[in-house]
C-alpha cells in the first residue's frame, strides 16, 4: 500500500480541483449564453423573413424540423407584420 500524501499535499490538489471545476463551470455558462444568443438571432431571422413574406411558416416547419406552433411561438415577439 502507497503512503497517504501530507495534508499539505492534499489541500493543495484540493485547490487545484476547486479552480479547475471554476473554470469548467465558466465554460459551461459562457456556452448556454452563446447557445441563447444563437436562438435569438436565428428566431429574429425567420421573423424577418416571415414578415417579408420570402416564405411560409410551413417552411420553416419544414426546414427546421419544429411545429408550427413552436415556430409562432418563438417568433411572435419579433414580428411587425403579424397577419
Amino acid at each position: 500500500m502507497s503512503p497517504r500524501p501530507s495534508q499539505e499535499t492534499r489541500d493543495g490538489a484540493k485547490q487545484r480541483v476547486t479552480e479547475l471545476k471554476k473554470v469548467r463551470d465558466q465554460a459551461h455558462e459562457d456556452a448556454e449564453k452563446a447557445k441563447a444568443a444563437a436562438d435569438e438571432q436565428m428566431w429574429k431571422d425567420i421573423a424577418a423573413e416571415l414578415d417579408a413574406e420570402t416564405l411560409l411558416q410551413a417552411d420553416v416547419c419544414e426546414a427546421t424540423g419544429f411545429s408550427r406552433d413552436h415556430v409562432l411561438r418563438r417568433t411572435k415577439k419579433y414580428r411587425t407584420n403579424q397577419n
